[in-house]
């Protein structure tokens, strides 16, 4: 299938993933800078599509990557406490201490669990709300629509991994790290409790040795953890270009493409344009589409291609399942658009269910596609990544427009197409 992909188009999503970087800048989770991207997609959306509205939205943007420090805290705490046991042979004192020492790890590890492998609001509320909001461009079907097709993006970027910036690939093992070591001491500081509550005083020093190694093991990684992130408003410099303007970018293309090639659309399709807000914050611009739409998502079968981090014009990557949150994503989404991609020549291999892709996996957080999978309804992630520079820039200052490599976003276009047509022809 050939599809033409014209200059004044390639000219205009460079140009406008430039226009946001330079315009706007950095653009963090619930920020005024965020709100400005948005109302740029917005705009451009307003220029192609039937209708475009914005759907606003609360939630606690610094809960995300703000528990890390909480749980740090909480386990330097606990495993002090242990040491402080040693200093008494009350036995009251003792089983005192020894709960409060588990409880404060014990916590710690579900709080990890809740908020990053399950990206659930566990302890949200204890932080501040803030507003942000989900753009929506849309093109109406002919019929009564019976199905519809999103292709969406985030525009907000992330605050700055610091661990990224300083250690590189580095960062890997001292994460791991850091909840191996938790995880471990949750099990001693358990043992240790049952060795008090039955009486065996004796043995408070039996674990003393490994305490002092997992303490002395611990420490470095928890620091580096501790600093993961700056404090405040001071990580908001990443650009986001390709994490996620790239994919902003080809989404406003794909409106304007649409606009003077509506034959491509089945006439009982609905397309739906999303440039979601706080994915950086734990993909709840999504979460909050998905929850306010499923009933009519699931009752005309709508499918979900989400673009996130196009990189490079030959690596592209159907994400057929996201290891962090453990979501597998519809097989016949994923089958399609590989078929797409094989329709316009644009090398696609689907990813995310092989051994190291599920290991490395297991701290590469969600995507906006994970949302809608949870909910029942069709989705997988579209991606192009060059894994071997991508550690140089991801959630960095550096991750300017020149890391989007020429032809990458022309490729994701003709996916997208192609996908529209493919369904058309269903």
């Amino acid at each position: 299938m050939n599809i033409e992909i014209t200059k004044e188009d390639s000219s205009y999503m460079y140009g406008l993933v430039e226009k946001i970087v330079d315009d706007v800048g950095p653009r963090m989770p619930c920020s005024s800078q965020e709100l400005a991207g948005a109302q740029i997609m917005k705009e451009e959306l307003e220029k192609s599509c039937d209708a475009v509205h914005m759907e606003s939205f609360t939630c606690h943007p610094k809960a995300f990557l703000g528990w890390i420090k909480l749980i740090l805290i909480m386990v330097f705490i606990s495993m002090v406490l242990y040491f402080v046991m040693q200093l008494t042979f009350d036995l009251f004192g003792l089983i005192f201490l020894s709960i409060i020492s588990f409880a404060l790890v014990f916590f710690s590890v579900i709080i990890m669990w809740e908020e990053f492998f399950n990206y659930k609001e566990f302890i949200d509320p204890i932080f501040r709300k803030k507003s942000s909001q989900n753009v929506i461009g849309q093109f109406n079907s002919e019929e009564e629509p019976k199905r519809i097709l999103i292709f969406s993006g985030h525009i907000d970027s992330a605050l700055q991994f610091n661990l990224l910036k300083r250690l590189k690939e580095g960062f890997v093992p001292l994460a791991f790290g850091g909840i191996i070591v938790m995880i471990v001491w949750m099990f001693v500081s358990f043992l240790h409790l049952i060795l008090m509550v039955i009486g065996m005083i004796g043995l408070k020093s039996l674990f003393l040795i490994t305490t002092l190694v997992l303490f002395f093991i611990g420490i470095p990684c928890f620091i580096g953890l501790f600093f993961f992130v700056p404090l405040g408003d001071k990580g908001n410099v990443v650009p986001g270009a390709v994490d996620n303007l790239s994919s902003c970018s080809v989404i406003s293309e794909l409106a304007r493409y649409i606009k003077t090639h509506r034959d491509i659309i089945a006439e009982d399709t609905e397309i739906r344009l999303i440039s979601f807000g706080c994915e950086e914050s734990g993909l709840r611009g999504a979460y909050r589409y998905a929850e306010s739409h499923v009933e009519d998502l699931i009752k005309k079968n709508a499918i979900i291609v989400n673009m996130d981090g196009l990189e490079t014009p030959d690596g592209f990557l159907v994400i057929e399942f996201e290891p962090t949150t453990r979501t597998y994503h519809s097989k016949e989404v994923v089958q399609k658009l590989l078929k797409a991609a094989e329709m316009v020549n644009v090398k696609a291999i689907p990813f995310g269910t092989g051994r190291l892709e599920k290991t490395v996996g297991r701290l590469s957080g969600g995507s906006d596609a994970a949302a809608f999978s949870k909910a029942g309804i069709k989705a997988a992630l579209l991606s192009s990544a060059d894994w071997k520079n991508r550690s140089a820039y991801y959630h960095q200052a550096t991750d300017t427009p020149d890391k989007i490599q020429k032809g990458t976003l022309e490729n994701a276009l003709k996916i997208c197409i192609a996908f529209i047509i493919g369904e058309r022809e269903e």
